[in-house]
């Protein structure tokens, strides 16, 4: 069903792409066609993702992954190839960052809550990779007010390593068993790699020297993947998601320093909705290795806000 719906709403925003109205293309081609603009800059950054492992519906574990006030390097730009279209690209890195992982588990169905958590302070994220292009076309382009449509698509790769940290067990009674894992052992990595494919809605209204801008995306991550190492026991779980519904926005707004240059601040938001798949797993010094059909759920979001400048040729 969420199949359909997705290309349903591709296939009318492509329809929408191509009979614009005629007065937005002919302005817009006649006006700007080669403008080249430019923009680079910091931010900090909040990341989280989930990651779930379920046996039918019973849910059998639960990691909760997050950094916050991740730092993090932008840079993008976008060109007026004329005919009211505009292409637009962006990189975010994330430039090193601490995180928090909470592991808990629920292995005895006579419990209403977890039998077993384990807390990771030591939890460092290794990578965090965002990339986004788009194709826009004008709507509306008075000069100083831009309404307009696309489509693109994006990738994000976020990855976290836990070491250490301390956990509670149940072995024989409920939470009978406490301690600590070694300082600085390496515990469980986990990835997610996330292709996206969106429409857009693109808004627009220079005011003298201000410039406020914001882009609404909407659409679907497809080959979700998640990966998780659990090193002590030398097992990797592979898990390959549904697609699941994503949403994304960027707000921005800049101010004009000179002819060509401008200062600028901006947000931007993506959430990647909880989806379910198939888990695989392989013990990674035996070769050993086992499937489960519907056996994991991911979900993913990040909130940036970000500062820099903007260029224009």
């Amino acid at each position: 069903m969420f199949n359909l719906q997705v290309i349903s709403a591709l296939s009318l925003g492509g329809t929408l792409l191509f009979t614009a109205p005629a007065f937005g293309q002919d302005a817009y081609s006649s006006s700007s066609a080669g403008t080249v603009r430019y923009f680079a800059g910091i931010g900090m950054a909040n990341i989280k993702a989930g990651e779930y492992v379920y046996s039918g519906d019973y849910k059998v574990s639960q990691l909760d992954w997050e950094s916050k006030g991740v730092k993090t390097g932008t840079i993008g730009g976008e060109v007026d190839i004329g005919y009211a279209w505009t292409l637009k690209g962006r990189v975010d890195v994330g430039l090193g960052g601490d995180g928090f992982m909470e592991d808990r588990d629920w292995l005895d169905t006579s419990y209403s809550g977890w039998t077993h958590q384990s807390l990771h302070p030591d939890t460092e994220l290794d990578r965090y990779i965002n990339v986004l292009l788009e194709a826009e076309r004008a709507l509306v382009d008075t000069g100083a007010t831009r309404l307009g449509i696309g489509g693109g698509f994006g990738y994000t790769d976020v990855k976290w390593t836990a070491r250490g940290g301390s956990y509670i067990y149940t072995n024989t009674t409920l939470h009978d068993t406490v301690g600590n894992f070694a300082d600085g052992v390496k515990g469980i990595s986990y990835e997610q790699r996330i292709p996206t494919v969106f429409l857009s809605a693109n808004a627009q209204q220079r005011i003298g020297a201000l410039t406020l801008s914001g882009v609404l995306r909407g659409g679907a991550a497809i080959s979700y993947k998640g990966v998780d190492d659990h090193w002590l026991r030398d097992l990797r779980f592979t898990d390959t998601m549904e697609p699941a519904p994503m949403l994304g926005a960027t707000v921005t707004a800049d101010y004009q320093v000179l002819q060509s240059a401008s200062i600028y601040v901006g947000g931007d938001f993506q959430k990647i909705f909880k989806t379910r798949g198939d888990a695989h797993v392989r013990n990674t010094v035996t070769g050993a290795s086992a499937s489960s059909e519907d056996g994991a759920a991911s979900e993913f979001q990040s909130i940036m806000v970000t500062a820099g400048v903007k260029g224009t040729i």
